[in-house]
This record gives structure tokens, sequence and C-alpha cells, in this order.
């Protein structure tokens, strides 16, 4: 699953097994960082200014990272196209680019100075753009987290805008630069590609749409029309006080009686109570609603083929307000490429609800790639129904189902495992034929883990609230959930 940057394969690092890039197209985080000199930048001063910002995340540790950075692509950025009058940009410059090196994971000066067995080489001479470290007493590794970095090293380009794009690490990174003209008039409001909630479970759908002021003056007021089916059903008067190339995401009113493949479209209208000018770049942000699965039976069988880098996978079963009922992974790697069949998990649901199931893969490529291993995901219902699956994704991939009355093909593995009582106080007891219990909070996060060598499990160190209890058996996974009331 690692894609190859130069000739070395990239490290990874995940703060968050959920977590991956930011898509391109999204805002970048605004941060006011301190680089190795002492000199403060902020990244939105930059932008307002005009420049294109180019930021290699990095750690110095990691080989790849030493690659790129000695391979003297950025270096020929800056020293070429940077601010002018700053340290070390040639007088002909371009004068349209800023460059920065973030070591995200907080490497001590030390090891930035090549210094101790924990980094690749001496990451400060002769780099002529700024060094922002993140180091105990430097700056904080937030910028990492605000950045949602999840593997060594990424570049990022953000335009004038303030929108990224994830470039990686290209050796002609100004061949990349391709920005929109800078804003030049007055009432410019923007819209961006829909990117909001386009699956239903029962008919009803909150839009939302991300406005930006593509103005000179501050954008204050606009309308904004939701048709379905080419008829419009909303028409939404927002106010505010935008600066230039600031954003706003907005929340319109509920859709209902939606059915699948109705064609929803947003558009906004008269910025600042006058004719837009420049409506090209506010088409409407459409898409077609998307049904789904009804009428599955109550229980459902989770079957994970993890590729090669099981450690990146993570899965959920969530209800409709969002608490996770079942979950997996991550899971363990192979030193080659490959599959591996992980035990499959059951679980029975409450009948007539919706539930939506995500699988993730922190690098965000998939569990299915022709180099490490073709994986792959089903959920399926007792009676066979496939809920979702799939394989070939990027960061997250799945679908939402909603169940019925019927609790039809239970596997006997279910109805042998029983527990009680329930709600429990302290101790919960567990009959059947298992070998070990994980208990999970509602996030999914593993709280108590028990083997079997008795059947009474104490929970009394939990706090009041609903559990997952993942009870393994030599078949699969049985999950059941409980009540911890004190």
């Amino acid at each position: 699953m690692k894609k190859k940057l130069l000739i070395a394969i990239v490290a990874l690092f995940s703060f968050n097994n959920a977590q991956a890039q930011l898509p391109n197209g999204s805002v970048a985080p605004d941060f006011t960082l301190t680089d190795l000199n002492g000199t403060s930048h902020n990244l939105y001063s930059l932008l307002d200014d005009g420049y294109t910002v180019f930021i290699d995340f990095s750690a110095v540790w990691c080989p790849p990272c030493w690659g790129y950075h000695t391979s003297g692509a950025l270096e020929d950025l800056y020293m070429n196209h940077g601010p002018a009058g700053y340290p070390n940009v040639n007088a002909n410059t371009t004068d349209d680019v800023m460059v920065f090196f973030i070591e995200g994971q907080g490497g001590t000066l030390d090891e930035l100075n090549g210094i101790g067995s924990g980094t690749e080489g001496d990451w400060i001479t002769g780099t002529p753009y700024a060094i922002i470290p993140t180091y105990a007493g430097t700056n904080s590794t937030q910028v990492t987290q605000d950045y949602q970095i999840g593997y060594w090293p990424t570049v990022y380009m953000i335009c004038p805008d303030r929108i990224l794009t994830e470039t990686g690490a290209i050796q002609n990174p100004y061949s990349a630069v391709n920005c929109p003209a800078p804003a030049s008039n007055d009432n410019d409001a923007r819209t961006f590609d829909y990117a909001g909630e386009t699956l239903t479970c029962e008919g009803d759908l909150i839009p939302e749409i991300m406005i930006q002021n593509y103005g000179l003056t501050n954008l204050t007021s606009l309308n904004i029309d939701v048709s379905v089916n080419g008829n419009v059903v909303s028409t939404t008067p927002w106010t505010g006080n935008l600066a230039t190339y600031a954003t706003d995401n907005i929340t319109l009113p509920a859709l209902t009686a939606l059915a699948s493949n109705d064609a929803v479209a947003i558009n906004t209208t008269y910025p600042n109570g006058v004719m837009d000018a420049d409506p090209s770049n506010n088409p409407a942000a459409s898409f077609n609603v998307t049904m789904a699965t009804q009428n599955a039976n109550t229980n459902v069988t989770v079957q994970i083929v993890t590729d090669q880098y099981g450690s990146e996978t993570t899965w959920n079963i969530k209800d409709a307000n969002g608490s996770t009922v079942l979950s997996g992974g991550p899971y363990g790697n192979l030193q080659s490429s490959g599959t591996t069949t992980e035990a499959p998990v059951l679980g029975t649901l409450l009948a007539n609800t919706c539930y939506t199931f995500t699988i993730y893969d922190s690098y965000g490529d998939g569990i299915n790639t022709a180099q490490y291993g073709a994986g792959s995901f089903s959920v399926t219902d007792g009676n066979g129904m496939i809920l979702a699956s799939g394989g070939v994704f990027t960061d997250e991939d799945g679908d939402a189902f909603k169940t019925g009355n019927a609790t039809v093909g239970v596997n006997d593995i279910i109805s042998n495992i029983s527990i009680y009582p329930n709600p429990v106080k302290d101790v919960i007891n567990i009959e059947g034929n298992y070998t070990s219990v994980d208990v999970l909070d509602i996030l999914g996060n593993l709280v108590l883990s028990s083997s079997k060598t008795t059947k009474n499990i104490n929970v009394s160190s939990l706090a009041d609230g609903v559990y997952m209890l993942n009870i393994k058996t030599e078949n699969g996974i049985v999950a059941k959930k409980i009540t911890i009331t004190k």
C-alpha cells in the first residue's frame, strides 16, 4: 500500500487510524510559527500578499524525507521564486512563492543538526528556506494534527485563495503552480464542489455548502437556493462578515421525502445584495441522492481481508446518533505482499434502525492495490444480503443500511452466547463457548480485556454508559451491547 517517493518507500506515521491527509480542495488551516532563526511566519499573511506557499512536512528519522530534502527541489524553488529580499533568495526571483520545512514530529535540535542515531543527517546546513521545529520549547506539533499528516513526507501547495493541494515530492514544484487569478471584483461569492452528505436512510438529508468571499469588499449577505429535480424547495438568506478569501460552511434546511437519484442543486446569488461579478466561480453545487439499503434483518457479519498493511485498516458501524456499535482493527502487517482474512465479526442490531458502516485506511490508498494485495471487505445480514462491500478506495469507504423487523438467519454462534445481568453494576456473566472478551466504549476504544479464565468479568472500574462486548469464539466474534449503571 505504500507509494514510492524517489527510490525509497514512504515512511508511515499515523496519529489516528481513521485519519488521512486533508483532501485536495480543503481550506488550509492558518498558523503562526517561529523558525529556527526566531522569525515569525503567518500563513494567511503570506497568502494575502499573493504568495503560493509550499510546506514540506517531514520527520528527522524518515529516509524518503531526507531523500527529498537533499534533492534540491525545494531549495531551487525557494531561491528562484521566493519572496524578494528574503534570505538566500536570488535577486531575479519571480517573487511569488514561499517555502517552509516543518519537522512535524518533535525532532530535537541535535537531530536537526544531524547528531544522534535517530536522524538521517544534518537538515539545517545548506537549507536556504525557513525550518520550523516542533520540539519542546518551540512550536507545538498541533500544526501536524491540523494538517492531518498521516505519513512522511507530505508536501502541500497552498494557493493565495487558501485552497491546498498535496503535490507530493515532485522534482519541479513550480510546475504545479496553477492558482486561480486573485480577487479583483468588489462583490464576488465563490462556491465549492459539494462535499456533504448524499446518502439518506429514510429520505431525509441536511445539505451543506462552503462559500468563499472572492470579492475585495467584505461579504455580508447572499441568498442560497436549493432545488430538487429542478424545483426550488428553499431559499436561505445568509448573513455574516467574511473578509477576502474567508470561508464559511453553511448548514441548510433539511430535505425530506427524497428518493433515490433525486437531483439536488445548491446555488448562491446576490452577494451583498447585488449581481455576482463573476458567476463562473459559483456554479451550482449538485449531487444525486443515494438511498441506503433497506429491509436488512437485524444480524450482520463483517468480513475483512486486509492487504499487506493491516495496521492501516480500521472500521466501525455507527447508529444514527453517531455512537459506535461494532468496530474492528487495526490488524497485523505482513512481511511481503499478500492478504490476511480476519476472523468475521458478528453482531445483532436493533430493528428498524439506520446504521452506517465505514472502513478507513490511514495511508489513503484502500486495501486492494496491485502491489500490496487484493484486500476486501463485506458486510452481510443474516440472509446473506450484501450491505457494503469493496476494497478499492482512498481514505474511507462504506455504506448505510436500515434494519427491518426480522431476526432470521441468526447464526448459532450468536444464540449460544448469553450475557447477564444487563444493565450491569459490577460483574457481567457470560455463558457460552468463547475464548476472550474485549470491552469497547461507544467510540470504539478498548477499555477492558479478559481471557476466559472465568465466566465473570468485573466492570466496576468503568464509568456508567453504553459499551460493546466483542466476544471471541472459534468461529468469529460476537458483539453484544451492555449498559453499566451503578
